[in-house]
C-alpha cells in the first residue's frame, strides 16, 4: 500500500472481506449487517467504529513518498525519478511520459489527489512562476 496505488476492485474486495469478518458469527451463517461500511469508517466519536478507508489510507501512504521527494532531494530515489519524470526538480510539475512505471503512476495519482492540501512558502521568490503557479 505504501508503494503502489491499489485498484478500486482490490479495495472493494478488501472492504468486503473485512465487513464479512466483522458481521459474520461463523463461516457458514450469513451475518446481519447493522451499519454500512462508510459508517463503520467514521471515527468512534462520530458514531462509527474507526475502521480505515483503505483507499484514503493508500493515498496517505503514497503521500509520504511525495513528501520525501519534496524534502529529501539528495536521495537516490529522487535522483532517479527526477531524471525521468520531473527534470526541473519540482514534483508538482511532472511531465507526462509514454510508458511510466507503475510506481510513478501511483505517486503521480497521489500528487494529483493531494495537491490542494500542500502549501508552499514564498521565501525570496526565486521559485515562483507567475504563469503556472496557482495563487
Amino acid at each position: 500500500f505504501s508503494v503502489f496505488l491499489a485498484s478500486k476492485g482490490i479495495i472493494k474486495d478488501l472492504h468486503s472481506k473485512m465487513g464479512r469478518m466483522w458481521w459474520n458469527n461463523n463461516d457458514k451463517a450469513r451475518g446481519w449487517v447493522m451499519m454500512t461500511w462508510k459508517k463503520l469508517c467514521y471515527p468512534k466519536g462520530m458514531g462509527g467504529m474507526g475502521f480505515r478507508d483503505l483507499h484514503l489510507f493508500n493515498l496517505a501512504l503514497l503521500g509520504r513518498h511525495v513528501w520525501r521527494l519534496m524534502t529529501q532531494q539528495d536521495t537516490l530515489c529522487f535522483k532517479v525519478l527526477s531524471a525521468k519524470y520531473f527534470p526541473d526538480g519540482d514534483v508538482f510539475r511532472y511531465k507526462q511520459s509514454d510508458k511510466p512505471s507503475f510506481t510513478w503512476k501511483s505517486i503521480a495519482k497521489a500528487i494529483d489527489a493531494l495537491k490542494d492540501g500542500f502549501i508552499w512558502h514564498v521565501g525570496d521568490g526565486n521559485k515562483i512562476d507567475l504563469r503556472r503557479d496557482h495563487w
